[in-house]
């Protein structure tokens, strides 16, 4: 509805501006008719010049661009991972868990006999806490598959969590995210927006993924997706992704009624010396609340830009007659 409502604001914008043109050409004729002897409009040299009475007429009012910035928008995709794996580390996260908890029971259970002399040797207690330290390696193994095969953003969930994180998955109620951006691994704790079909959801970055991408050559970035969208994710299918914390970009701000459309391009007119008028395209311009934002690139501080009877001058543009001769010889 958004984008609809611009178009309307453009539409109408450009419907104003041919009718102040059919009414600017019709007084520009009559004068003509009167015995003007320097034409009100021309296309001498570069862009389109009016005298001060033809501005009149056409409701040229200008103004200065606004300075302003404007948060740019990093476009990537993402896609949900197999899980199978995890769930087996799960099960060995859990399996060495109980064991290294017992193993370590027991070990303190001898050593108090020991020190109680009361039918516990030393050579029991130092066998007990050997196969105490070996069910722990045996559980941060564990743990540490979960950041060699998934990435060191599943890893940071602690690896208590897997089993958990591994029956929801099973459940369907979760899913976990690889997401890749031209730019790189996306910070930890940033938002990214994920488009599932008619849904847009937003996730927390949860740090970097273990591989990158062979083919883009790109470093992906791991987070959590949950709810109604997760059975829209299967595992494989491509998504939309964007975030718009990549940064600000500088330019202007300048209103809606400085736009005029040609071939498809936005484009915006400046006056060029006294009584000129130079069409100057805004690529890479976005629409804002408050107006229009421009790239810096596209304008400077100082320029004076048409913000009403820009489609006047459009019209007029195309109706003014070229200075020279028709066939471009010598006169």
């Amino acid at each position: 509805m958004k984008r609809l409502a611009i178009a309307g604001l453009v539409l109408g914008g450009m419907g104003a501006g041919v009718l102040g043109t059919l009414l600017a050409v019709s007084r520009m004729d009559a004068d003509a008719e009167t015995g003007d002897s320097d034409p009100p409009v021309s296309t001498a040299g570069a862009g389109l010049h009016l005298d001060a009475g033809a501005q009149a007429r056409a409701g040229i009012r200008l103004a200065e661009p606004v300075p302003a910035t404007q948060r740019t928008e990093a476009a990537g995709y993402a896609r949900a991972i197999d899980l199978t794996a995890l769930s087996a580390i799960a099960a060995e996260v859990t399996a060495a868990t109980a064991a290294a908890e017992a193993s370590g029971r027991e070990a303190a259970r001898l050593a108090s006999l020991a020190r109680a002399d009361q039918g516990a040797s030393q050579r029991d207690v130092e066998m007990a806490r050997a196969q105490a330290v070996a069910d722990l390696a045996r559980l941060g193994a564990a743990c540490q598959r979960i950041g060699l095969e998934f990435g060191a953003g599943l890893a940071r969930l602690g690896c208590g969590s897997v089993p958990g994180l591994a029956r929801e998955a099973a459940a369907g109620t979760v899913a976990v995210l690889r997401i890749d951006f031209p730019d790189g691994i996306v910070p930890a704790g940033s938002t990214i927006t994920v488009d599932a079909g008619d849904l847009q959801i937003g996730v927390r970055a949860l740090g970097p993924a273990a591989m990158g991408d062979t083919q883009l050559q790109t470093a992906g970035t791991l987070a959590l997706l949950r709810g109604a969208a997760v059975a829209r994710a299967g595992v494989g299918r491509i998504l939309a992704a964007h975030r718009t914390d990549a940064g600000t970009q500088g330019g202007y701000l300048i209103p809606r009624e400085a736009l005029v459309r040609v071939d498809g391009a936005l484009c915006a007119y400046r006056l060029a010396g006294s009584d000129g008028f130079e069409r100057v395209p805004l690529q890479g311009a976005v629409a804002r609340r408050e107006g229009w934002f421009v790239p810096a690139a596209a304008l400077r501080a100082n320029d004076r830009i048409v913000v009403s009877g820009a489609g006047t001058l459009l019209g007029l543009e195309h109706a003014a007659p070229a200075d020279g001769p028709a066939d471009g010889g010598d006169e």
